[in-house]
């Protein structure tokens, strides 16, 4: 069995990288973001081209949407570590 001492790292080690990687995620999404939106001429446009730009299967390296789709995904993994950093830190206190 692991030691409660070692689970509680863990949690706080997760919980770390989770903030970490959502404070480089933010920037990269209003980067992203602002790449896209900056070729557009009309508040409706931008938000059509918004919602076309994230694609369903994944994403290529180089292309215009890849530090939208990265910050998108990046922000979704924070979500999780923090997560279940809060879980783990929770087991060890009951």
């Amino acid at each position: 069995m692991v030691e409660q001492r070692t689970i509680h790292t863990i949690g706080t080690l997760s919980i770390a990288s989770g903030v970490a990687l959502f404070a480089l995620s933010i920037p990269a999404i209003l980067v992203g973001t602002a790449e896209i939106v900056s070729h557009t001429t009309t508040p409706g446009e931008a938000v059509t081209v918004l919602l076309q730009s994230i694609p369903a299967d994944g994403f290529v390296l180089g292309e215009t949407r890849t530090t939208l789709t990265l910050g998108v995904l990046g922000l979704g993994v924070s979500c999780w570590l923090v997560g279940i950093g809060l879980l783990l830190q929770g087991r060890t206190e009951r």
